[in-house]
């Protein structure tokens, strides 16, 4: 009965069961905070894929679909400012290539000979 007086009056109200009572929270401030537990993607992400990706397209032209780079990892840790000397810190922009343009990148190491 109280959704329905509510729901004349122009409010949008929703009860919520909290410890065997009735508790009213407007929904608004409920959609308002549930918004609020989404974290956005990192802008710098974004930007550092973008930026990747313009260096591999100066250094090897058009990135078109069926392309596949193949580099050393001192090579690409250098060409594209990376300082974490892992294969693993390549993957996330491997992805990106793969998913948006059809490039595979290759990033393989001497020493575990990938």
């Amino acid at each position: 009965m109280k959704e329905f007086m509510y729901w004349l009056q122009g409010e949008d109200r929703r009860t919520v069961s909290s410890h065997q009572q009735d508790v009213s929270v407007p929904a608004a401030k409920e959609e308002e905070e549930t918004a609020k537990s989404f974290v956005e993607a990192p802008k710098e992400a974004v930007t550092k894929a973008g930026n990747d990706i313009d260096i591999l397209t100066q250094k090897y032209g058009e990135l078109r679909s069926g392309l596949t780079i193949r580099l050393e990892l001192n090579e690409a840790c250098a060409l594209l400012g990376r300082t974490r000397k892992r294969i693993d810190a390549f993957a996330r922009l491997q992805k990106t290539l793969q998913e948006d343009y059809g490039v595979q990148l290759i990033v393989y190491s001497r020493k575990t000979h990938e």
